[in-house]
C-alpha cells in the first residue's frame, strides 16, 4: 500500500538526497556535476597510482641491480660498512694510467667522488662526470643483463655535488674525452651509491670557474643576471661567491689558486732554510702600534686596549740584535687603510725576512734575488697545471724571468740620479718611499 501511494504521489513531492554546501543549502546542478567530476578524477588518480605502485613493485622484484645502487646508511650506523681499505683516488689513477691507458683496460676500482654532472643519452644509457678535487673522469652507466634500467635512471638523477661511492671498471674510451681532466680513460659503472645527497644549490660550481667580475665587465647589468660573452654561463658576483663560499671553493680555479699560494709558502721556507734562516712567530696583539700612524686597528683587551700588528718589523729587528742573524716569518698583517678597490691591505699574509749582513746590503739583495727566482721557477716546474689554469682564466702572461745572476741592479745613488733627471726633488739619502711620482 505504501509503495502504491509513493508511486501515485507527484514527482515533485519525492525528496531525493541532495548534497549541501557549507551553509547547509542544497548545491546547484552545476556544483553537483563538478563534484561528480572531481570524484571520478580522484578515483582515476587512485587507480593509476595503484597500477604504478604495482608496476614499480614488479620492476623492483625483477630489478637485477637492486643491491647495486641506492643511498648509503649514515656513517657509524649498524648498517654502515666501510670500504676505505679498497679505495683508490682519481689522482692516483691519473698519475698511474693517464699516459698509458692500455695498461688500465679492465682494471676494477672502487673510489669516492663528487657528482659534477649527469647526462641522459637514453633510458638505457647515461654519462656522468665524477670529480675528486682537481681530477675528474667520465663514467658510463649502461643497461645490460646485469645492470638494470632502474639503476641507469637512479644514476642520472643523482643531484650535482652529491658525494658518491662508485665500483667500476676502467676502460679506454672510443674517443678522447675533452670535458674531463682524465680524458684518456673512462669508468664503466658496476655499482653506485650516494653517501651524501646534495640539495638544490644556490649557485653552480661550474659558474665559479670564471674570473671574479669587475663592475665594468658586466655591461651595466646586475651581476646576478649577467652572462659571460665567451662561455654563455652566468657571471657570479664576488658577494654571491662569498655568501656561498663552500660551493665557490669547489671550483677547480680556486683549488689552483690555493695550491699556488701553498706552493709559494713552501718554496719560501725551502729556500730560506737552505740559507740558514730560522722561522719565528711574532705577536699579533701589541701594547702599542708597531709602526705608528693612524693606520692601526685598536681592539679591547680585558680592561685596557691592544693593537693589531701592522708589521713584524720591530720583533724581527729584536731577534737580529739578539744574534739570531737570519730569521723569517709567514703570518697575518693588519693595516687600517680604507680602500675602494678589490686589492687592499686591511688583512694580508706577510712573508717577512730579516738578516744580518757582514759587508754591505748587497748581501741582502743577493738573498732576495735568489729567493724570488727560486719561488717563480718552482711554481713553473712544480705547479705548471695550476698556474696555466689561472693564466688562462685571467689572461696572464707566463713568467718572464732572468737567468740567475743576470738580474739588472741599480745602486742607490744611481736611482737618486734617475729620479732627479725625472724632475723629482730628493736628497742624497732621502727615503725612496716618500717619492710621489717619477
Amino acid at each position: 500500500m505504501a509503495e502504491q501511494e509513493l508511486a501515485e504521489r507527484p514527482k515533485e513531492d519525492v525528496k531525493e538526497d541532495v548534497p549541501l554546501d557549507a551553509e547547509g543549502k542544497p548545491l546547484s546542478k552545476g556544483a553537483i556535476k563538478k563534484l561528480q567530476k572531481e570524484k571520478e578524477k580522484a578515483e582515476k588518480a587512485a587507480k593509476r597510482k595503484a597500477e604504478e605502485d604495482a608496476q614499480r613493485a614488479q620492476q623492483e622484484a625483477n630489478d637485477v641491480s637492486k643491491e647495486d645502487y641506492g643511498d648509503l646508511p649514515p656513517v657509524g650506523s649498524p648498517e654502515w660498512k666501510s670500504t676505505a681499505d679498497i679505495h683508490v683516488t682519481l689522482a692516483a689513477i691519473s698519475k698511474e694510467y693517464k699516459d698509458k691507458p692500455d695498461e688500465a683496460e679492465g682494471k676494477e676500482i672502487v673510489f669516492e667522488a663528487i657528482m659534477e654532472n649527469a647526462r641522459e643519452q637514453s633510458a638505457k644509457l647515461s654519462f656522468l662526470v665524477l670529480g675528486d678535487g682537481e681530477n675528474n673522469i667520465q663514467a658510463v652507466v649502461a643497461a645490460s643483463d646485469t645492470l638494470s634500467r632502474q639503476m641507469v635512471k637512479f644514476a642520472k638523477n643523482i643531484s650535482q655535488q652529491s658525494y658518491v661511492l662508485c665500483h667500476a671498471v676502467l676502460r679506454k674510451p672510443k674517443e678522447y674525452v675533452k670535458s674531463t681532466t682524465i680524458g684518456s680513460l673512462e669508468v664503466h659503472v658496476k655499482k653506485i651509491y650516494v653517501a651524501a645527497r646534495a640539495d638544490t644549490l644556490p649557485i653552480q660550481v661550474e659558474d665559479c670557474e670564471g674570473a671574479i667580475p669587475q663592475e665594468e665587465n658586466v655591461d651595466g647589468k646586475d651581476q646576478a643576471q649577467a652572462t659571460d660573452g665567451e662561455t654563455g654561463r652566468p657571471v657570479v658576483a664576488l658577494s654571491t661567491r662569498l655568501n656561498n663560499r663552500p660551493i665557490d671553493l669547489r671550483a677547480k680555479l680556486n683549488h689552483a689558486i690555493f695550491r699556488i699560494k701553498s706552493g709559494v709558502f713552501r718554496l719560501f721556507c725551502e729556500y730560506l732554510w737552505s740559507k740558514d734562516f730560522e722561522c719565528f712567530q711574532t705577536p699579533k696583539l701589541l701594547g702599542a702600534p708597531s709602526e705608528g700612524g693612524a693606520a692601526v686597528f685598536k681592539v679591547s683587551y680585558f680592561n685596557t686596549h691592544a693593537y693589531l700588528a701592522q708589521s713584524p718589523q720591530l720583533h724581527k729587528q729584536m731577534l737580529i740584535t739578539s744574534q739570531f742573524k737570519r730569521v723569517f716569518e709567514i703570518g697575518p698583517v693588519f693595516r687600517a687603510e680604507n680602500s675602494n678597490t678589490y686589492r687592499h691591505l686591511t688583512e694580508f699574509t706577510g712573508l717577512d725576512l730579516e738578516m744580518e749582513f757582514e759587508k754591505d746590503y748587497q748581501e741582502v739583495v743577493d738573498v732576495v734575488e735568489g729567493l724570488m727566482l727560486f719561488i717563480f721557477n718552482g711554481l713553473r716546474e712544480r705547479y705548471a697545471k695550476e698556474t696555466e689554469l689561472v693564466r688562462k682564466v685571467y689572461n696572464i702572461k707566463d713568467f718572464a724571468l732572468p737567468e740567475t745572476g743576470k738580474t739588472p741592479r741599480l745602486k742607490f745613488w744611481e736611482g737618486i740620479a734617475m729620479l732627479r733627471e725625472a724632475g723629482v726633488e730628493i736628497g742624497d739619502f732621502d727615503d725612496l718611499r716618500f717619492v710621489d711620482s717619477c
